[in-house]
């Protein structure tokens, strides 16, 4: 008894060093992914260093609900690589320790993974992203979007304003706008006014005292427009900087007793017309995706760890790309099955868990063929 427990202590810490390296790289490179490669026109809306290292707090836990499965299976790999390369697989299977007692630390470990990713998605995913929201919404109404004195490019417009007060109020205002390539146009204001709409993520310009020049026609070269007006109000949609993506309340967003309403709603027939999603299946889908996902630490360990056994002495690199296949199969087929159900071809509850029961039959198959491979 205390031979299997040293052994299964002694395989949980090599796990977990090699489960440390991968978690940290693919964390970062997840966070990379949604924040860190936007960070100059992050900065450019008005984000702060101070801001940006909220916003990295935020995403961190969404990050974690994804990087966790994936690491604990690299390190899994990993560490069952290095003991193959070492002998100790050899020396193990020569004292009587078989596949089931292999996989018995890394499954007890897989359980812990796959209760951390439960407590994330269930309390801490949708609240961090609320928070994303808000702090975005701070940051564009702060407006330093408008720098006094610099050009800023905001999608097709060209910017430019000599003063801003902290009250928004602005003073020598040139805006040129390049959204109609075959009739650009110049407004020049005296004074304005900067406001920002969070529903509709646009920067409005209430100006005042200016011209509007329009740049001459292709049709008649010759002719060239000035507009003189009191009062003009102008808006600017700043969506792709502060992350539309993130607002207005998605199903993501969503605590489980409010999607629980929402399809409460949707099924006395209300349209659901102030949300962003009005297909019921997306809320029925990000019910059960909470319940299901957190199982795929233990479904990859479950398969993953059998191929990397099973496939050791195909040469280093084999049992590695089985495995992560394995993985990006299971994501796949979950994106595949989600689809099929946005299109009602199946339910929201058979595509969530679809994934989870084929993997676990997988993992049952190859465990059962290790141990007739290897008697213990």
């Amino acid at each position: 008894m205390r031979s299997a427990r040293t052994l299964s202590l002694y395989l949980m810490r090599e796990t977990l060093a090699y489960c440390a390296l991968a978690f940290a790289i693919l964390t970062i490179v997840v966070l990379t992914q949604n924040l860190l490669r936007r960070l100059d026109e992050l900065f450019l809306v008005g984000m702060t260093p101070a801001d940006v290292g909220r916003a990295l707090l935020c995403l961190l836990p969404i990050a974690l609900t994804y990087s966790i499965p994936l690491a604990f299976l690299l390190g899994c790999v990993l560490a069952t690589r290095r003991m193959s390369g070492d002998g100790e697989l050899e020396g193990l299977r020569a004292s009587g320790v078989g596949p089931i007692r292999l996989l018995i630390p890394f499954l007890i470990l897989g359980l812990l993974a796959s209760a951390l990713s439960a407590w994330l998605l269930q309390d801490v995913d949708h609240q961090s992203r609320r928070e994303l929201v808000q702090l975005f919404k701070r940051v564009a109404a702060r407006g330093a979007i408008l720098e006094p004195g610099k050009f800023r490019h905001i999608g097709g417009h060209l910017v430019f304003v000599e003063e801003r007060s902290r009250d928004g109020s602005l003073s020598g205002v040139m805006i040129y706008d390049q959204t109609r390539p075959d009739r650009p146009y110049r407004i020049f204001a005296s004074h304005g006014r900067f406001l920002f709409d969070a529903e509709t993520a646009e920067i409005q310009l209430d100006l005042e005292h200016g011209d509007v020049h329009l740049d001459p026609s292709p049709d008649d070269p010759r002719r060239y427009e000035r507009i003189r007006f009191d009062q003009f109000s102008y808006r600017l949609n700043v969506a792709h900087l502060v992350g539309m993506d993130w607002w207005p309340v998605r199903p993501k967003q969503m605590t489980v007793p409010e999607l629980e309403r929402v399809l409460e709603r949707a099924a006395q027939g209300d349209a659901l017309r102030e949300l962003d999603q009005r297909d019921p299946i997306e809320y029925a889908l990000e019910i059960h995706r909470r319940r299901a996902l957190p199982f795929a630490s233990l479904l990859l360990a479950a398969v993953g760890i059998p191929i990397a056994l099973a496939s050791e002495h195909r040469g280093r690199n084999a049992g590695l790309l089985l495995v992560m296949g394995s993985a990006f199969a299971y994501f796949a087929l979950g994106t595949l099955v989600e689809s099929l159900a946005s299109v009602s071809w199946i339910g929201a509850g058979v595509a969530t868990w679809l994934p989870n029961l084929v993997y676990a039959g997988l993992a049952v198959a190859l465990i059962l063929r290790g141990r007739r491979r290897i008697a213990e």
